[in-house]
């Protein structure tokens, strides 16, 4: 590629003629140039997609995978997820062995080539596709780039500032947290970014002026010029003679339009350290080491400073405390003192004296003073819980049962107490894993969690025993600093494994929260919202979920028999393989749920939504589904026995191998279900099975066959005389 001006050479310049050179025949020279550009990204895209793509295929198609991530890739993940506001949902803990390695190397690899890169660039002027394509990175004084200059060109200019910059504005328009929004900015930035040079003489982009390099052609030394193949008028005619000098051309209004450069003449010199340079590295590592020092030497010779009189104070306050001959209302207010000291050693000192008192009033006293420690005291009251309640029902006296049921119920009013602090003066993921916080009776005294209307949202109940509980209007979900839900700094509650046996959540916000193997056995769940919950294997035997909210909750084999989800909302849920037998789900919304292998025996599903609804395999023997909407619905191999079909949308549905015998569509002949009430026909049930292929349907016996075809449906029988 040779040198473009508006106007001839001037006379005192010895120039030879110029032309437009392509190093690789037919592509102009923006093409090259783009074209390199367009490699290099889809190099360096492919490299991380590839392998990422393969082990998330390998991890979805595993049963079970058992293997942690690299701690590596942990720390990855994490901070992916936090800058891009990543669902947590989307987030695999467990993986299989070879999903880690390709996970690495989707890591490592763009790694090395971005170093490899850099490397090329500094120390040859081009990457591989450069290379092919004739192109070729020099500084303005002629000489390769170096390093310097490669990191400012490549790492700063042309990848680093474009990427940052849509990330800024990602994020200040409020397209957080949209994935695809970031792309597009993205790669407007860093197609913008590489057009800045068709602006400005002598036509380099933003990136070469930064680092003071130029894309030359490498037949010809000629400055690349973006604007080559919309300035038609400055094409050359002929081709350059003598490239190895450099020709400077002025344009209309003077001064320096092109500078052609000689790849071929450039010495490449040697990369030597400046003495200067070297003094400075000495002269860091001189203070570094003189930093490290004098931070060693206080970190292990001198010791933590201690008030002296906060120390003499605690010593008088135990001494108070541990002296029998001061008067109780000395040692309890003796107590109360030290709930107000900072010391580490207060918390444990005072849930030791609740382990060894049954004495309401003394109970009463270390409580007020264990509340005034707030959740430092968490960790004993943890161990003090997990004691009790381990050591309780193997208690056969029922003098110590009850001395023992009362510290009990101290210890957890305290816990209660502490939660209802609010997250603002909590911690703001308070562990509560693995206590017992269910329902305590002793002769007149009962303790029962009461949390209603309460932000219980971050606080983590696995494994808890709250059976019983009162929560009520609480939300155990927030969506955290960002404001946006479903993205990684949510405060998302974790009752996995927790026991919630007839507890109360009228009202209360579960979205986002794991439920997964927790037991709602019996418990009262109206209008309780669990949005996007995981609620695998949970128990929901007997619960009422009246109105309640499942939209995409996940129930894979979860238990739900004789519950009553009237009018429940549980679209695109995930039930595959659940137990739904006898339930009551009138007016439900199921459309588009997964339901597969289900069994539903003797399930009220009357006026249901279960249009698009994955239903096959589904056991539903004896159901009523009458006037439930299952158009489009997947029914193949399902089980339909003496189930009541009456009124039932079926257009679009497949029926395949499904078993119909004994289906209900119309109440028998002599049979009204109605009394001496004459129902008013309608009109619209005829066209419900119109156009309903019911050929490969097992088990219709004639009348069923009759009804069918008498309302539109296909099957080979239906033009037979012998039902005509």
């Amino acid at each position: 590629m040779s040198v473009f001006s508006r106007r001839k050479p001037s006379p005192a310049i010895d120039a030879p003629p110029i032309a437009s050179v392509s190093a690789s025949g037919s592509v102009p020279t923006l093409g090259r140039r783009f074209l390199a550009w367009s490699l290099e990204l889809a190099i360096f895209a492919g490299s991380i997609a590839g392998p990422l793509y393969w082990g998330g295929q390998l991890n979805q198609r595993a049963e079970e995978p058992s293997t942690n991530l690299t701690p590596v890739l942990r720390v990855t993940q994490t901070t992916l997820a936090k800058s891009l506001g990543l669902s947590p949902r989307s987030l695999p803990q467990k993986v299989t062995p070879l999903t880690n390695v390709l996970w690495s190397i989707a890591l490592g690899l763009p790694l090395a080539l971005a170093v490899a890169h850099f490397y090329s660039i500094g120390r040859y002027g081009r990457s591989w596709p450069k290379q092919w394509l004739g192109v070729q990175v020099l500084a303005l004084n002629g000489k390769l780039p170096g390093w310097r200059r490669s990191l400012l060109r490549e790492g700063g200019g042309k990848w680093g500032g474009p990427a940052l910059v849509a990330y800024g504005i990602w994020q200040l328009s409020g397209g957080f947290p949209g994935l695809l929004i970031l792309g597009g900015l993205s790669v407007l930035a860093l197609v913008g970014e590489n057009l800045t040079g068709l602006g400005n003489r002598p036509h380099r982009s933003w990136h070469d002026w930064l680092a003071g390099t130029c894309v030359v052609d490498q037949e010809t030394g000629a400055i690349i010029r973006l604007s080559n193949l919309w300035d038609e008028e400055a094409a050359p005619s002929s081709i350059a003679q003598n490239a190895s000098q450099a020709l400077i051309l002025g344009d209309t209004y003077g001064g320096l339009t092109s500078v052609v450069l000689d790849p071929a003449s450039v010495e490449r010199r040697r990369h030597r350290i400046h003495p200067s340079g070297l003094g400075l590295a000495v002269g860091m590592l001189l203070i570094l080491g003189g930093l490290a020092g004098v931070g060693s030497y206080h970190l292990f010779t001198v010791p933590k400073s201690v008030n002296e009189a906060e120390e003499t104070l605690y010593t008088r306050l135990v001494s108070t405390l541990t002296n029998p001959e001061v008067d109780t209302a000395a040692r309890q207010a003796a107590v109360l003192a030290l709930g107000n000291l900072s010391d580490d050693r207060v918390a444990p000192l005072l849930v030791d004296l609740v382990a060894q008192t049954d004495d309401s009033q003394w109970l009463d006293v270390l409580q007020q003073a264990l509340m005034a420690q707030g959740t430092d005291a968490v960790p004993a009251l943890r161990r003090l819980n997990q004691s009790l309640a381990n050591d309780l029902p193997r208690q056969n006296d029922v003098g110590q049962r009850h001395s023992m049921t009362l510290r009990l119920q101290t210890v957890n009013q305290i816990l209660a107490k502490l939660v209802l602090l609010g997250p603002s003066d909590r911690d703001a993921n308070l562990d509560f894993s693995r206590l017992h916080l269910g329902r305590l009776s002793s002769n007149n005294a009962e303790f029962i969690l009461i949390l209603q209307n309460q932000d219980l949202s971050g606080v983590q109940w696995r494994g808890t025993v709250l059976n019983g509980a009162q929560l009520q209007g609480s939300t155990f979900f927030s969506p955290g600093d960002d404001g946006h839900p479903d993205t990684y700094d949510d405060n998302t509650a974790d009752l996995s494994g927790a026991d919630l046996t007839q507890a109360s959540l009228v009202g209360a916000n579960l979205s986002f929260s794991r439920l997964a193997g927790t037991s709602l056995l019996n418990a009262t769940l109206n209008r309780t919202n669990f949005t996007l919950a995981d609620l695998t294997r949970v128990n929901l035997e007997n619960a009422q979920l009246i109105q309640a909210n499942l939209s995409q909750a996940s129930l894979p084999e979860a238990r739900l028999s004789k519950a009553d989800l009237t009018a429940a909302q549980l679209p695109g849920a995930n039930l595959e393989a659940a137990r739904l037998s006898e339930i009551t789900a009138t007016g439900a919304q199921l459309s588009g749920a997964v339901m597969l292998g289900i069994s539903a025996k003797s399930a009220n599903l009357a006026d249901a939504d279960l249009s698009a609804a994955v239903l096959e395999d589904a056991d539903l023997t004896g159901a009523s589904l009458q006037g439930a909407n299952l158009s489009d619905a997947n029914l193949r191999n399902a089980i339909l026995r003496d189930a009541d079909l009456r009124e039932v949308w079926l257009q679009g549905a497949d029926l395949a191998g499904a078993d119909l015998a004994g289906a209900i569509f119309t109440v028998p002949s002599g049979k009204s279900d109605q009394g001496f009430v004459t129902a008013t026909p309608d009109f619209l049930s005829r066209h419900k099975l119109t156009g309903v292929d019911f050929s490969d349907v097992q088990n219709l016996d004639p009348e069923q066959l009759t009804f069918v075809c008498s309302r539109g449906a296909i099957h080979p029988t239906c033009d037979s005389p012998v039902l005509n």
